[in-house]
């Protein structure tokens, strides 16, 4: 297979995955990421009628980044001010936008994971986690939610909480010689881990991963497979124990020797006639290249018709639902010139949508955006990085107001 990367500024990091994959110099000595000032991470997190933010900045090329969480009680319109969260625990290692540190709140828990520095050829290494008990005033380190004592990396993380209070941890790790997908959950707030288990033994290399809760104490973990690389759902079996085989989200059948590095969103609906599970994709797959929402009424062991969104080159989805049962979903652009954050909105449960609308000012390079239910509506997040300036954090109400 020929080293093609895809059109767009993005294209460069599937060259770098491929190369990686097929053992040349590079992947064994690879090129440091270079390091902008600005925001390098964001994640934020819906609690009832708080909203949290967890913002990963670079003061400077070469300082440690500063994790800090902030709490909005006014749907984002304003936040407290921000708290360091990563004083006195490992440092992140190669934070960057489809990397980025992860959040979970429920109640006054608050939990941070992120990817520290290691001995794999990127340099990244084991987890780190911090909890606060107080709604983000104080923090202490929790343990590391691997179990298997290697150092190498631990990366793509995804994490979430269900209503109960507990928190859930997917991650991929090669402990098995193999990247593969890895779980854990936490019933103290995020200080104590699990025994981890293993929902898929073979996955994508750099797809980040997306969780949501299920009814029944059961969860379901989005990843990206390795052959074909489609999209995959995969849940537990009720009381936890257990886990089903995953299952394809949108059968593309995308044959590609590379890893793309672009995971996938799922959320939770609640209906009068039961529980909905709902995940946008992406594929490059020939004829079929694009980002998809499809929909499943039965946790996940079957989906609906992929729905393609009627925007060229969209891919880095977010999903959220709000508590009318609305679904929203962003995503970004591969534009050459400039990135740009678009959103959408379906009041039926996926079977209609509105019209897409641009988020973004044109022009202005905006990436990976966020999404969560806030007030009457949406919020929307992102990143944008006019050089020479550092990169920022935006956001909007959606639909507008």
């Amino acid at each position: 297979m020929k080293n093609v990367p895809f059109h767009g500024a993005a294209g460069r990091g599937l060259t770098l995955a491929f190369l990686w994959l097929n053992g040349t110099a590079l992947a064994e000595k690879p090129a440091p990421r270079p390091e902008k000032p600005g925001v390098c991470s964001l994640e934020v997190c819906s609690d009832g009628a708080r909203l949290h933010m967890l913002l990963g900045e670079l003061a400077e090329p070469g300082a440690p980044p500063v994790l800090t969480h902030q709490i909005s009680p006014d749907a984002g319109a304003t936040w407290s001010a921000p708290v360091q969260v990563n004083a006195g625990a490992p440092k992140p290692h190669g934070l960057h936008r489809g990397s980025d540190a992860r959040l979970a709140a429920r109640g006054d828990h608050v939990v941070v994971a992120w990817t520290g520095a290691g001995t794999d050829a990127w340099g990244s290494g084991p987890i780190s986690v911090v909890a606060s008990r107080d709604s983000g005033r104080t923090w202490v380190q929790g343990a590391n939610p691997a179990d298997d004592g290697m150092t190498d990396g631990h990366n793509f993380l995804a994490l979430g909480a269900d209503q109960a209070g507990g928190f859930h941890l997917a991650w991929l790790d090669k402990r098995d010689g193999d990247r593969g997908l890895r779980y854990a959950s936490s019933a103290d707030g995020g200080l104590l881990w699990t025994g981890n288990v293993t929902p898929a033994p073979k996955t994508c290399e750099c797809c980040w991963n997306a969780i949501a809760p299920l009814s029944g104490g059961r969860m379901a973990i989005l990843f990206r497979d390795r052959s074909p690389r489609d999209m995959r759902v995969v849940t537990s079996t009720p009381g936890g124990q257990g886990w089903m085989d995953p299952v394809s989200v949108g059968d593309f059948k995308w044959q590609f020797n590379a890893c793309p590095h672009v995971g996938g969103a799922l959320v939770t609906r609640s209906t009068p006639a039961g529980e909905q599970l709902h995940a946008a994709v992406w594929t490059g797959a020939p004829g079929a290249a694009g980002l998809y929402h499809l929909r499943s009424e039965d946790a996940g062991r079957s989906w609906s018709a992929p729905h393609k969104m009627n925007v060229p080159l969209a891919w880095h989805p977010a999903m959220a639902v709000d508590a009318t049962g609305r679904i929203a979903v962003a995503w970004d652009t591969m534009a050459a010139s400039a990135p740009e954050t678009w959103a959408v909105l379906s009041a039926d449960g996926g079977v209609h949508w509105g019209a897409p609308v641009r988020l973004s000012v044109p022009e202005t390079p905006a990436a990976h955006p966020r999404i969560v239910a806030a007030g009457k509506g949406f919020r929307v997040f992102w990143t944008e990085e006019k050089l020479p300036a550092p990169a920022v954090w935006k956001s909007v109400v959606f639909p507008g107001e």
